[in-house]
């Protein structure tokens, strides 16, 4: 259990960055219609760095979320805790291959190539800064219809990385629900042992203070006896009278 609460917390973390990358790209509004890609391109190349940045971080923040559900394929003795220790980690990888795996099937997502955009065959996002600037400022008419798929994509999936996190739906209320059930019960555990062993101890202590007090009585008596003695030396008894 504390496996799966280690790999629980992980996954949330990731999946917040996740939403929070993919919000950004898909609130910008950047390529969602004509008339903002119009808009756009009035500007380039002066916001091309900001775009840019945008897509850069959401793939950024998508690939940690695949690698830490990828199924632990080790043989090793001893191995690193991986999605197996988690029955959630393939509800996400499910959720977001789904994702993925319907959006690269559209057409308009041949498109992407020309901003160095690309899903590999083991789902990870991959972005060229260099290719993606180049393309929007040498040529924003080809480049910045490109960029529509990506920020469709990054909608859905931010709506996949919040609807994990739904309380009544989601995997991960659940996982933490179970997590919080369990760490009580070893809260409760831990506390009737030390509770035993608070007693165990005061009950020691009792004894030991009734063993020293014991200890004290018989070197008070064992003084008193060799002071007698020693004063039975020192004075001897007064010769008998004939």
């Amino acid at each position: 259990m504390r496996r799966r609460v280690v790999i629980c917390d992980e996954l949330c973390t990731t999946l917040v960055t996740l939403y929070h990358a993919a919000r950004a790209l898909s609130a910008s509004g950047i390529g969602v219609s004509e008339a903002e890609i119009a808009a756009y391109l009035k500007k380039a190349p002066a916001s091309v760095h900001t775009i840019c940045a945008l897509i850069r971080d959401f793939a950024a923040a998508f690939n940690p979320v695949i690698d830490l559900t990828e199924p632990d394929t080790s043989l090793a003795d001893d191995p690193i805790p991986g999605s197996a220790d988690s029955p959630v980690a393939p509800v996400v990888r499910k959720a977001l291959f789904k994702a993925l795996d319907e959006h690269t099937r559209l057409r308009s997502w041949q498109d992407v190539q020309w901003v160095g955009f690309a899903c590999d065959s083991q789902h990870r996002l991959e972005f060229s800064w260099s290719a993606a600037m180049d393309t929007l400022q040498k040529n924003p008419q080809r480049g910045y219809p490109g960029i529509r798929p990506i920020v469709l994509l990054s909608r859905r999936i931010g709506d996949e990385a919040l609807a994990l996190f739904d309380p009544l739906t989601g995997p991960i209320a659940e996982e933490r629900g179970l997590a919080f059930s369990a760490t009580k019960k070893i809260r409760a555990q831990v506390e009737h042992i030390r509770a035993l062993v608070n007693r165990k101890c005061d009950a020691l202590e009792v004894e030991m203070r009734s063993v020293q007090s014991a200890i004290i009585k018989a070197q008070s008596q064992t003084m008193s006896l060799v002071k007698n003695l020693a004063s039975i030396g020192r004075n001897p008894p007064p010769p008998s009278q004939q």
